[in-house]
């Protein structure tokens, strides 16, 4: 139980940006997503 005593929750000022990051990288995922799938039923159609 070493590991849990010395484990502590907190922040660092890395997280922040971190968090920041990966929400964009998120957003990116989910948009570019979006326009294949438009494009995808779109091509369908034709």
């Amino acid at each position: 139980m070493e590991f849990l005593e010395n484990a502590t929750l907190g922040f660092c000022w890395w997280d922040i940006p971190a968090l920041v990051l990966l929400i964009a990288v998120a957003v990116l995922f989910f948009v570019r997503r979006h326009k294949l799938n438009e494009e995808k039923k779109k091509l369908q159609n034709k």
